[in-house]
C-alpha cells in the first residue's frame, strides 16, 4: 500500500483539444413530461443487423425490460433510443442466465450480472453471438465464504423475502460473510443466494472489452471489513483483493477506469476518492488523493433541501479530465414537481432533482465547480461513467447528463421504488430539463450500453 498525496502515474498533457469549462452557480428549476417507453418502435429480424443497426445508431442506448417470448419462453432483448423516441425490438434471445441474474455493470459493449441462483458472476455481450464469460466465483473473495443450507436455518438473515424478483427456487448452500458494523466492530452474517446476490457487487467496470488481452475486470465488493476493489482477469480461478490505502475506509459507490492507466473510486460519502496502479497485477497499488473542494455556496432552496435529498457520486473521464458528479435526490417532491417540506407529508419515490459537477485541478489538488462541460455529454448509471462530444454523436445535445435509476433499493421490494429515475438534465441552464418518472417498479432496471466507444 502507498499513501500519496496524488496519484503518480497518469499524465494529462497528452490528451487531445479541449472545450473549456465555465464555472458559476448551479441552479434547480423545471421539468417536463417524458414520452412513454412503450411508445413507437423499430423491429429488426435478425440478430446480425441488430448488431449493425445499434452500432449505427452511435450513441449510447437504454436496455429495457425484455420484449416479447419465444415459444420455448425466452424473452427477446429490447433497447430505448432515447434521442429518437422510440423502442428498438430485436430478435436477440436474453440467455436463462441472465434473466435469473442482476446486472452490476455496462462497460464497453459488456454487461456484467451476478446470479440470483448462485451468486455466481458472469458477462454477456447483447450484440454479439459470443458465450457468456465467467468470472472467478464470489467465496474467492477473502471476506465470504461458502456453508451448507443447514447452517441458514436459524440465522435472520437468510430471509429472501426482500427481494422485488419471484423467484421460487432455492439453493443447497449459502455464504458467511465478514462485515463492519455501525461501530467498525467486525462482525459475520450468513446470507442466502437470493440474498446475497442483491448487495455483494456494487459495480463491475472494464478497462477494454473482455475478448482484449490487456482486459481487466475490477469490481467494487460491498460487505467487507476493509472497503476497497477487487480484480481478476477473464479465465482467472479467483479474484484478487487490493488493500486500501487507509485502514479505516469508507464503503466505495463508484469507479471507473482513467486515462487508460489507473483506476479511481469515489466513497458513499463523496469526499473519499481513491486511485488504483494495476499496471503490475502481481503487486497492485492504491493511493488516497489528498484533495480540496472549492464548493459553491447554496441557496437559501438549496440549504433547505440538505436534509431532505441523498446524495449519489460518480467519477467521469472527460477529455482527459476527471469529473466529480453529485446527484441529488428526493423523496419529498409530489407528482406535479412541487416540494413538501413536512414531516407528514406523504413520501413519495426517489425522484433526482439536480447534479452539480466538478473538475480536478490536478496542479492545486482541488476540485472546481464546473457549471457547463461543453460540447461533452454525461452518461450515469450502473454503466461505467461515459463522456461523449455531441459534435460526434448525432441527435445528442451537448452539455447533458443522460441517467438511469441506480439506487439502493432498485432490486429490493421497496413501493414505488426501483428503476422508475431516470432522464436527461442540462447543466448551468435556467431549466431542470426533460427527465421521466414513473411511479413504480421497473424490473429489470433500464441501464446505458453502447456497443463501442473511444
Amino acid at each position: 500500500m502507498t499513501r500519496a498525496s496524488l496519484y503518480p502515474v497518469a499524465k494529462l498533457s497528452s490528451c487531445t483539444k479541449k472545450t473549456s469549462l465555465c464555472f458559476s452557480t448551479p441552479l434547480l428549476l423545471w421539468r417536463r413530461k417524458m414520452p412513454s417507453i412503450t411508445g413507437s418502435s423499430s423491429s429488426l429480424l435478425a440478430s446480425p443487423s441488430v448488431a449493425a443497426h445499434i452500432s449505427n445508431e452511435s450513441h449510447p442506448l437504454m436496455m429495457i425490460e425484455p420484449g416479447e417470448e419465444d415459444e420455448d419462453g425466452r424473452s427477446m432483448c429490447r433497447f430505448y433510443d432515447y434521442v429518437n423516441e422510440k423502442v428498438v425490438n430485436t430478435n436477440t434471445k436474453i440467455p436463462k442466465e441472465v434473466d435469473d441474474a442482476i446486472c452490476v455493470g455496462s462497460s464497453h459493449g459488456w454487461l456484467a450480472y451476478v446470479s440470483r441462483l448462485d451468486c455466481s458472476v458472469f458477462l454477456w455481450s447483447p450484440f454479439t453471438t459470443s458465450p457468456l464469460i465467467w468470472l472467478p466465483p464470489i467465496h474467492t473473495l477473502p471476506f465470504v465464504k461458502v456453508i451448507p443450507c443447514e447452517e441458514l436455518a436459524d440465522d435472520e438473515h437468510k430471509d429472501g423475502d426482500i427481494s422485488a424478483y419471484d423467484d421460487d427456487f432455492s439453493s443447497d448452500f449459502g455464504f458467511k460473510v465478514e462485515f463492519e458494523d455501525q461501530n467498525r466492530s467486525q462482525r459475520y452474517c450468513t446470507m442466502s443466494t437470493k440474498l446475497l446476490s442483491l448487495d455483494i457487487i456494487q459495480k463491475i467496470v472494464l478497462s477494454s472489452a473482455p475478448t482484449s488481452d490487456d482486459c481487466i475486470v475490477v469490481a467494487l465488493p460491498i460487505y467487507k471489513i476493509r472497503h476497497s476493489i477487487a480484480f481478476c482477469k477473464p479465465g482467472d480461478k479467483s479474484w484478487t483483493f487490493v488493500e486500501p490505502p487507509l485502514e479505516k475506509s469508507f464503503h466505495l459507490i463508484d469507479v471507473i477506469h482513467f486515462n487508460n492507466q489507473l483506476f479511481y473510486a469515489v466513497s458513499c460519502c463523496g469526499l473519499t476518492l481513491y486511485a488504483y496502479n494495476l499496471s503490475d497485477l502481481s503487486s497492485p497499488k492504491s493511493y488516497l488523493l489528498e484533495t480540496s473542494f472549492d464548493f459553491e455556496p447554496l441557496s437559501s432552496l438549496e440549504e433547505r433541501m440538505r436534509s431532505w435529498y441523498k446524495d449519489r457520486y460518480y467519477l467521469v473521464e472527460s477529455l482527459g479530465d476527471l469529473l466529480w458528479v453529485r446527484r441529488l435526490i428526493a423523496n419529498n417532491m409530489d407528482d406535479d414537481g412541487k416540494f413538501t417540506f413536512s414531516h407528514d407529508a406523504k413520501i413519495f419515490p426517489d425522484q433526482t432533482v439536480t447534479f452539480d459537477v466538478y473538475k480536478l485541478d490536478f496542479s492545486r489538488n482541488t476540485w472546481e465547480f464546473a457549471k457547463c462541460i461543453g460540447d461533452q455529454v454525461l452518461f450515469l448509471g450502473t454503466n461505467q461513467s461515459l463522456s461523449l462530444s455531441a459534435r460526434d454523436f448525432d441527435k445528442l445535445q451537448a452539455n447533458r447528463i443522460y441517467f438511469t435509476d441506480d439506487s439502493f433499493t432498485i432490486h429490493k421490494k421497496y413501493p414505488n421504488y426501483g428503476g422508475h429515475d431516470f432522464g436527461d438534465y442540462e447543466l448551468g441552464g435556467s431549466a431542470f430539463s426533460e427527465f421521466r418518472f414513473r411511479g413504480t417498479k421497473i424490473l429489470p432496471p433500464p441501464f446505458w450500453v453502447m456497443r463501442n466507444f473511444h
